[in-house]
């Protein structure tokens, strides 16, 4: 039985297009100039709104790959490097997030 891992908040906070889209967040609320604290409040409800689109666009681009990784080596499942306290499974988080880079940035 063929198990594989991958480090999802690797694949969440280190590949390009993750640290693009968040770079886009920092800097529109970095360049905001909230009149007050409820608009200010206002602009980071809408700013954390987007980064769980940004997110989800991610992980969806994701899933493809990884069942694609896991179909040619032959696993049966992919576990979540984190949760996982011993293994010799392969670690795929490398090359998932190659390839969701290859996708290029993140369109919201």
């Amino acid at each position: 039985m063929t198990l594989l891992t991958l480090d999802l908040r690797s694949l969440l906070d280190s590949c390009k297009v993750g640290i693009a889209a968040a770079q886009s967040l920092e800097k529109a609320w970095n360049e905001a100039k909230p009149a007050n604290d409820a608009a200010k409040q206002q602009l980071l409800r809408e700013l954390e709104g987007k980064r769980d689109s940004l997110r989800g666009l991610l992980l969806a681009r994701a899933k493809p790959v990884i069942t694609e990784l896991a179909k040619k080596k032959g696993a049966v499942a992919v576990l979540e490097k984190g949760t996982v306290l011993w293994t010799e499974a392969e670690d795929i988080t490398a090359q998932v997030i190659a390839k969701v880079d290859a996708g290029g940035p993140l369109k919201v």
